[in-house]
Protein backbone atom coordinates (compact mmCIF):
# COMPACT_ATOMS: atom_id res chain seq x y z
CA UNK A 1 0.00 0.00 0.00
CA UNK A 2 1.30 3.31 -0.88
CA UNK A 3 1.68 6.54 1.48
CA UNK A 4 -0.75 8.52 -0.91
CA UNK A 5 -3.04 5.71 -0.47
CA UNK A 6 -2.77 5.31 3.47
CA UNK A 7 -3.35 9.20 3.46
CA UNK A 8 -6.73 8.61 1.68
CA UNK A 9 -8.25 6.01 3.82
CA UNK A 10 -7.45 8.27 7.17
CA UNK A 11 -8.94 11.34 5.47
CA UNK A 12 -11.75 8.85 4.49
CA UNK A 13 -12.16 7.37 8.44
CA UNK A 14 -11.72 10.59 10.39
CA UNK A 15 -14.11 11.99 7.48
CA UNK A 16 -16.69 9.20 8.83
CA UNK A 17 -16.17 9.69 12.55
CA UNK A 18 -16.99 13.31 12.41
CA UNK A 19 -19.71 12.92 10.22
CA UNK A 20 -21.18 10.00 12.36
CA UNK A 21 -20.38 12.46 16.19
CA UNK A 22 -22.52 14.87 14.06
CA UNK A 23 -25.33 12.60 13.52
CA UNK A 24 -25.34 11.35 17.09
CA UNK A 25 -25.25 15.28 18.15
CA UNK A 26 -27.91 16.06 16.01
CA UNK A 27 -30.34 13.63 17.02
CA UNK A 28 -29.56 13.86 20.83
CA UNK A 29 -30.58 17.51 20.41
CA UNK A 30 -34.07 16.70 18.62
CA UNK A 31 -34.68 14.11 21.79
CA UNK A 32 -33.65 16.43 24.41
CA UNK A 33 -35.87 19.73 22.92
CA UNK A 34 -39.16 17.36 21.72
CA UNK A 35 -38.41 16.13 25.47
CA UNK A 36 -38.87 19.34 27.04
CA UNK A 37 -41.13 20.97 24.53
CA UNK A 38 -43.94 18.22 24.64
CA UNK A 39 -46.14 17.98 27.77
CA UNK A 40 -45.71 13.98 28.84
CA UNK A 41 -48.42 13.67 31.86
CA UNK A 42 -47.87 10.45 33.78
CA UNK A 43 -50.45 7.57 33.50
CA UNK A 44 -51.54 8.68 37.29
CA UNK A 45 -52.81 11.88 36.21
CA UNK A 46 -54.60 10.97 33.43
CA UNK A 47 -57.91 9.78 32.54
CA UNK A 48 -58.81 8.35 29.10
CA UNK A 49 -61.84 9.22 27.44
CA UNK A 50 -62.70 5.05 25.64
CA UNK A 51 -66.24 5.87 25.01
CA UNK A 52 -67.79 8.83 23.89
CA UNK A 53 -71.91 9.79 23.61
CA UNK A 54 -73.69 12.74 22.27
CA UNK A 55 -77.55 13.55 22.30
CA UNK A 56 -79.71 16.64 21.54
CA UNK A 57 -81.25 18.95 23.94
CA UNK A 58 -83.03 22.41 24.23
CA UNK A 59 -79.75 24.08 24.71
CA UNK A 60 -78.41 22.10 21.92
CA UNK A 61 -75.88 18.63 22.38
CA UNK A 62 -75.92 16.41 25.98
CA UNK A 63 -72.67 15.08 25.69
CA UNK A 64 -70.81 11.89 27.85
CA UNK A 65 -67.58 10.64 28.06
CA UNK A 66 -66.70 7.00 29.91
CA UNK A 67 -62.72 7.43 30.71
CA UNK A 68 -60.54 4.96 32.48
CA UNK A 69 -58.74 6.29 35.79
CA UNK A 70 -55.59 5.08 36.16
CA UNK A 71 -54.29 5.20 39.81
CA UNK A 72 -51.29 4.24 42.24
CA UNK A 73 -47.98 3.78 40.59
CA UNK A 74 -44.50 4.97 42.41
CA UNK A 75 -43.56 1.12 43.66
CA UNK A 76 -47.27 0.24 44.58
CA UNK A 77 -49.37 -1.38 42.48
CA UNK A 78 -51.66 0.70 39.83
CA UNK A 79 -55.56 0.13 39.99
CA UNK A 80 -58.19 1.74 37.85
CA UNK A 81 -61.44 2.88 37.58
CA UNK A 82 -64.28 3.96 34.80
CA UNK A 83 -65.95 7.64 35.57
CA UNK A 84 -68.99 8.96 33.33
CA UNK A 85 -68.91 12.62 32.98
CA UNK A 86 -71.62 14.88 31.23
CA UNK A 87 -72.30 18.03 30.04
CA UNK A 88 -74.67 20.23 28.36
CA UNK A 89 -73.80 22.98 25.61
CA UNK A 90 -74.63 25.02 22.51
CA UNK A 91 -71.65 23.23 20.40
CA UNK A 92 -69.92 19.48 21.24
CA UNK A 93 -66.74 21.78 21.91
CA UNK A 94 -68.40 23.45 24.41
CA UNK A 95 -69.81 20.37 26.20
CA UNK A 96 -65.97 18.66 26.07
CA UNK A 97 -64.36 21.90 27.65
CA UNK A 98 -66.63 21.56 30.42
CA UNK A 99 -66.09 18.22 30.95
CA UNK A 100 -62.58 18.94 30.65
CA UNK A 101 -62.55 21.36 33.53
CA UNK A 102 -65.32 18.58 35.63
CA UNK A 103 -62.01 16.16 34.82
CA UNK A 104 -58.91 18.63 35.04
CA UNK A 105 -57.25 17.78 31.81
CA UNK A 106 -57.63 18.08 28.14
CA UNK A 107 -60.05 15.66 26.64
CA UNK A 108 -58.13 14.00 24.15
CA UNK A 109 -60.25 11.20 21.83
CA UNK A 110 -57.65 9.48 20.55
CA UNK A 111 -58.27 6.16 22.66
CA UNK A 112 -62.04 6.35 21.93
CA UNK A 113 -63.45 3.15 20.98
CA UNK A 114 -67.27 3.52 20.87
CA UNK A 115 -69.68 6.61 19.76
CA UNK A 116 -73.11 6.09 21.34
CA UNK A 117 -75.40 8.48 19.45
CA UNK A 118 -79.36 8.78 20.15
CA UNK A 119 -81.15 8.69 17.11
CA UNK A 120 -81.99 12.26 17.25
CA UNK A 121 -78.56 13.21 16.90
CA UNK A 122 -78.37 12.19 12.93
CA UNK A 123 -81.02 15.13 12.33
CA UNK A 124 -77.84 17.29 12.34
CA UNK A 125 -75.17 17.27 9.87
CA UNK A 126 -73.16 14.62 10.10
CA UNK A 127 -69.61 16.32 9.20
CA UNK A 128 -70.98 18.84 12.01
CA UNK A 129 -70.65 16.09 14.18
CA UNK A 130 -67.56 13.94 13.18
CA UNK A 131 -65.46 16.88 11.66
CA UNK A 132 -64.31 18.34 14.85
CA UNK A 133 -64.03 14.85 16.71
CA UNK A 134 -61.40 13.95 14.40
CA UNK A 135 -59.51 17.04 13.50
CA UNK A 136 -59.27 18.72 16.74
CA UNK A 137 -59.91 16.05 19.15
CA UNK A 138 -58.08 13.14 17.88
CA UNK A 139 -61.19 11.08 17.39
CA UNK A 140 -59.45 7.69 15.68
CA UNK A 141 -61.37 7.15 12.23
CA UNK A 142 -61.90 3.08 13.00
CA UNK A 143 -63.85 3.96 16.55
CA UNK A 144 -66.92 2.70 15.76
CA UNK A 145 -70.42 4.15 15.61
CA UNK A 146 -73.78 2.87 17.51
CA UNK A 147 -76.92 4.06 18.11
CA UNK A 148 -79.44 3.65 21.06
CA UNK A 149 -83.32 4.72 22.27
CA UNK A 150 -81.72 4.95 25.75
CA UNK A 151 -79.47 7.80 27.07
CA UNK A 152 -76.32 7.19 25.43
CA UNK A 153 -75.05 8.27 29.11
CA UNK A 154 -76.90 5.38 30.51
CA UNK A 155 -75.30 2.90 28.32
CA UNK A 156 -71.97 4.56 28.93
CA UNK A 157 -72.21 3.86 32.25
CA UNK A 158 -74.35 0.56 32.52
CA UNK A 159 -73.12 -1.85 35.15
CA UNK A 160 -72.20 -5.03 33.50
CA UNK A 161 -71.63 -8.63 34.74
CA UNK A 162 -67.81 -8.35 33.78
CA UNK A 163 -65.15 -5.83 34.89
CA UNK A 164 -64.71 -4.41 31.55
CA UNK A 165 -66.24 -1.02 30.60
CA UNK A 166 -69.74 -1.13 28.47
CA UNK A 167 -67.30 0.40 25.65
CA UNK A 168 -65.16 -2.40 25.80
CA UNK A 169 -68.22 -4.90 25.77
CA UNK A 170 -69.72 -3.09 22.54
CA UNK A 171 -66.67 -3.32 20.64
CA UNK A 172 -65.54 -6.36 21.24
CA UNK A 173 -69.29 -7.95 20.72
CA UNK A 174 -69.40 -6.50 17.14
CA UNK A 175 -65.68 -6.80 16.27
CA UNK A 176 -65.58 -10.58 17.11
CA UNK A 177 -69.62 -10.89 16.34
CA UNK A 178 -70.13 -12.25 20.01
CA UNK A 179 -74.23 -11.79 19.72
CA UNK A 180 -74.28 -14.92 16.23
CA UNK A 181 -76.82 -12.36 14.95
CA UNK A 182 -74.54 -10.88 11.97
CA UNK A 183 -74.93 -7.55 12.86
CA UNK A 184 -71.60 -5.76 11.87
CA UNK A 185 -69.11 -2.78 12.99
CA UNK A 186 -69.48 0.48 11.40
CA UNK A 187 -66.23 2.52 12.08
CA UNK A 188 -66.74 6.41 11.71
CA UNK A 189 -65.09 5.89 8.09
CA UNK A 190 -67.42 3.54 7.25
CA UNK A 191 -69.89 6.05 8.08
CA UNK A 192 -69.17 9.07 6.72
CA UNK A 193 -67.93 7.11 3.21
CA UNK A 194 -71.60 5.45 3.49
CA UNK A 195 -73.71 8.54 3.96
CA UNK A 196 -71.67 10.30 1.49
CA UNK A 197 -72.12 7.85 -1.56
CA UNK A 198 -75.35 7.56 -3.67
CA UNK A 199 -77.05 5.55 -1.55
CA UNK A 200 -76.50 7.54 1.17
CA UNK A 201 -77.78 5.22 3.59
CA UNK A 202 -76.00 3.75 6.93
CA UNK A 203 -77.29 0.64 8.91
CA UNK A 204 -75.83 0.80 11.88
CA UNK A 205 -76.06 -1.39 15.29
CA UNK A 206 -78.92 -0.38 17.63
CA UNK A 207 -77.81 -1.18 21.60
CA UNK A 208 -80.65 -1.56 24.17
CA UNK A 209 -79.87 -1.93 28.22
CA UNK A 210 -81.83 -4.87 29.57
CA UNK A 211 -82.61 -6.75 33.18
CA UNK A 212 -80.75 -10.10 33.10
CA UNK A 213 -82.80 -13.15 33.85
CA UNK A 214 -80.43 -13.69 36.97
CA UNK A 215 -78.70 -11.14 38.18
CA UNK A 216 -75.12 -12.81 38.77
CA UNK A 217 -74.12 -13.99 42.03
CA UNK A 218 -71.14 -12.93 43.94
CA UNK A 219 -70.06 -13.96 47.63
CA UNK A 220 -72.23 -11.21 49.19
CA UNK A 221 -75.22 -12.55 47.46
CA UNK A 222 -76.88 -11.33 44.17
CA UNK A 223 -75.54 -8.04 42.68
CA UNK A 224 -78.28 -5.70 41.89
CA UNK A 225 -78.44 -3.05 39.05
CA UNK A 226 -76.24 -5.19 36.51
CA UNK A 227 -77.51 -4.68 32.68
CA UNK A 228 -76.75 -6.71 29.54
CA UNK A 229 -76.03 -4.71 26.75
CA UNK A 230 -77.77 -6.32 23.91
CA UNK A 231 -77.19 -5.51 19.87
CA UNK A 232 -79.80 -7.32 17.41
CA UNK A 233 -81.31 -4.49 15.74
CA UNK A 234 -80.08 -1.61 13.46
CA UNK A 235 -80.85 1.94 12.88
CA UNK A 236 -81.31 2.74 9.40
CA UNK A 237 -79.96 6.62 8.94
CA UNK A 238 -80.58 8.09 5.48
CA UNK A 239 -80.29 11.70 5.45
CA UNK A 240 -81.40 13.65 8.59
CA UNK A 241 -83.71 10.99 9.34
CA UNK A 242 -83.59 6.94 10.55
CA UNK A 243 -86.19 4.26 11.54
CA UNK A 244 -85.46 0.64 13.71
CA UNK A 245 -84.90 -2.66 10.91
CA UNK A 246 -85.85 -5.52 13.37
CA UNK A 247 -83.43 -8.62 14.04
CA UNK A 248 -84.06 -10.78 11.38
CA UNK A 249 -84.21 -8.26 8.50
CA UNK A 250 -81.32 -6.55 10.19
CA UNK A 251 -78.90 -10.05 9.75
CA UNK A 252 -80.21 -10.37 6.53
CA UNK A 253 -79.76 -6.46 5.21
CA UNK A 254 -75.74 -6.93 6.55
CA UNK A 255 -74.69 -9.73 5.36
CA UNK A 256 -75.77 -8.25 1.74
CA UNK A 257 -74.08 -4.80 1.79
CA UNK A 258 -70.86 -5.64 4.24
CA UNK A 259 -68.58 -8.37 3.28
CA UNK A 260 -66.91 -11.07 5.79
CA UNK A 261 -69.99 -10.82 8.10
CA UNK A 262 -70.62 -13.84 9.93
CA UNK A 263 -73.21 -15.27 12.44
CA UNK A 264 -76.04 -17.77 12.84
CA UNK A 265 -78.99 -18.65 11.02
CA UNK A 266 -81.85 -20.55 12.78
CA UNK A 267 -84.33 -22.22 11.03
CA UNK A 268 -87.78 -24.08 12.06
CA UNK A 269 -89.21 -26.78 9.57
CA UNK A 270 -92.99 -27.27 8.95
CA UNK A 271 -92.16 -30.20 10.41
CA UNK A 272 -91.04 -29.39 13.70
CA UNK A 273 -87.68 -29.83 13.66
CA UNK A 274 -85.17 -26.88 14.26
CA UNK A 275 -81.82 -26.27 13.15
CA UNK A 276 -78.92 -24.19 13.93
CA UNK A 277 -75.55 -22.88 11.83
CA UNK A 278 -72.88 -21.16 12.07
CA UNK A 279 -72.05 -18.83 8.82
CA UNK A 280 -68.51 -19.47 7.98
CA UNK A 281 -68.66 -17.81 5.04
CA UNK A 282 -70.88 -15.23 3.03
CA UNK A 283 -70.16 -13.95 -0.17
CA UNK A 284 -72.78 -11.06 -1.51
CA UNK A 285 -73.05 -9.77 -4.98
CA UNK A 286 -74.81 -7.00 -6.72
CA UNK A 287 -75.22 -7.20 -10.58
CA UNK A 288 -77.12 -4.02 -11.97
CA UNK A 289 -77.92 -4.03 -15.25
CA UNK A 290 -79.82 -0.64 -16.70
CA UNK A 291 -82.41 -0.13 -14.18
CA UNK A 292 -82.63 -2.97 -12.82
CA UNK A 293 -80.56 -5.25 -9.57
CA UNK A 294 -80.01 -8.66 -8.98
CA UNK A 295 -78.48 -9.43 -5.69
CA UNK A 296 -76.74 -13.10 -4.98
CA UNK A 297 -76.21 -14.26 -1.56
CA UNK A 298 -73.94 -17.14 -1.43
CA UNK A 299 -73.48 -18.71 2.03
CA UNK A 300 -71.14 -21.34 3.51
CA UNK A 301 -72.48 -22.58 6.68
CA UNK A 302 -72.19 -25.55 9.59
CA UNK A 303 -74.19 -27.17 11.33
CA UNK A 304 -74.47 -26.90 15.18
CA UNK A 305 -77.37 -28.62 15.82
CA UNK A 306 -80.37 -30.38 15.37
CA UNK A 307 -83.24 -30.53 17.46
CA UNK A 308 -87.01 -33.02 17.32
CA UNK A 309 -85.52 -35.31 15.20
CA UNK A 310 -86.16 -39.13 14.89
CA UNK A 311 -83.45 -39.54 17.38
CA UNK A 312 -80.65 -40.82 15.08
CA UNK A 313 -77.38 -39.52 14.70
CA UNK A 314 -77.65 -36.46 12.15
CA UNK A 315 -74.62 -35.22 9.77
CA UNK A 316 -74.49 -32.69 7.34
CA UNK A 317 -75.64 -35.05 4.19
CA UNK A 318 -79.01 -35.79 6.46
CA UNK A 319 -82.16 -35.39 4.85
CA UNK A 320 -83.53 -32.86 7.71
CA UNK A 321 -80.09 -30.95 6.85
CA UNK A 322 -80.82 -30.16 3.81
CA UNK A 323 -84.08 -29.12 4.11
CA UNK A 324 -82.93 -26.99 6.98
CA UNK A 325 -80.68 -25.60 4.51
CA UNK A 326 -83.21 -25.09 1.52
CA UNK A 327 -85.48 -23.32 4.58
CA UNK A 328 -82.65 -20.98 5.50
CA UNK A 329 -82.49 -20.23 2.02
CA UNK A 330 -86.01 -19.20 1.41
CA UNK A 331 -86.49 -17.19 4.23
CA UNK A 332 -83.17 -15.24 4.05
CA UNK A 333 -84.92 -14.35 0.30
CA UNK A 334 -87.76 -13.13 1.63
CA UNK A 335 -86.41 -11.29 3.89
CA UNK A 336 -84.21 -9.50 1.28
CA UNK A 337 -87.41 -8.78 -0.94
CA UNK A 338 -89.54 -7.47 2.11
CA UNK A 339 -85.88 -5.00 3.04
CA UNK A 340 -86.78 -4.01 -0.46
CA UNK A 341 -90.02 -3.15 0.24
CA UNK A 342 -89.49 -1.00 3.33
CA UNK A 343 -86.72 0.48 1.50
CA UNK A 344 -88.94 1.79 -1.05
CA UNK A 345 -91.86 2.87 1.81
CA UNK A 346 -88.97 4.56 3.67
CA UNK A 347 -87.41 6.09 1.04
CA UNK A 348 -83.98 4.72 2.56
CA UNK A 349 -81.76 2.73 0.12
CA UNK A 350 -80.59 0.46 2.58
CA UNK A 351 -79.99 -2.34 0.33
CA UNK A 352 -77.53 -0.11 -1.80
CA UNK A 353 -79.50 -0.38 -4.70
CA UNK A 354 -78.81 3.19 -6.38
CA UNK A 355 -74.50 2.56 -5.40
CA UNK A 356 -75.26 -0.73 -7.25
CA UNK A 357 -76.48 0.89 -10.36
CA UNK A 358 -74.32 3.74 -9.95
CA UNK A 359 -71.19 1.76 -10.86
CA UNK A 360 -72.59 0.81 -14.32
CA UNK A 361 -74.01 4.17 -15.38
CA UNK A 362 -71.91 6.80 -13.62
CA UNK A 363 -73.48 10.71 -13.11
CA UNK A 364 -76.30 9.75 -16.03
CA UNK A 365 -78.07 8.10 -12.98
CA UNK A 366 -81.01 10.82 -11.68
CA UNK A 367 -81.26 11.28 -8.45
CA UNK A 368 -83.90 9.85 -6.06
CA UNK A 369 -84.40 7.02 -8.62
CA UNK A 370 -84.75 3.88 -5.62
CA UNK A 371 -88.51 3.75 -7.01
CA UNK A 372 -87.58 2.83 -10.91
CA UNK A 373 -85.16 0.55 -9.78
CA UNK A 374 -86.26 -3.25 -10.14
CA UNK A 375 -84.55 -5.79 -7.56
CA UNK A 376 -84.68 -9.41 -7.31
CA UNK A 377 -82.48 -11.66 -5.26
CA UNK A 378 -81.56 -15.02 -5.01
CA UNK A 379 -79.55 -16.88 -1.87
CA UNK A 380 -77.76 -20.20 -1.89
CA UNK A 381 -76.93 -21.55 1.42
CA UNK A 382 -74.09 -24.28 1.41
CA UNK A 383 -73.37 -26.63 4.41
CA UNK A 384 -70.25 -27.76 4.81
CA UNK A 385 -69.05 -31.66 5.74
CA UNK A 386 -67.28 -32.17 8.89
CA UNK A 387 -63.49 -32.50 9.09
Amino acid sequence: MTERTRKIKARLRDRFFRTKWLVVLIVAAVILFFGRATDIRSLNQSALVIGMGIDLSEEGFDVSTLSVVVSGGGGSETSRSYAVHTATGATISECLDEISQKMGLIVSLSHCNVLVLSPETFSVRHGDIFDPLISVYSLPEQAVVTATEEEPSDVLGAKTATTDASAFLMQSALLQNLGGDGLAPVSVKDFMAHSLSRSGCVNIPLIELKDPARPPETEQGPENGVKELVMERNLVVHGGECFVLEKELAQATTMLVRKKVYGRISVILDTGEAAEFRVLDASPETKASGMSVHASLNCTVSLLEVQGGDGERVSPTSDVVSRAAKKAEEELAERLALCHEISLREGADLLHLQEAVYRVTGYTLPEDCLDDIAFSCSVKVSVKEEG
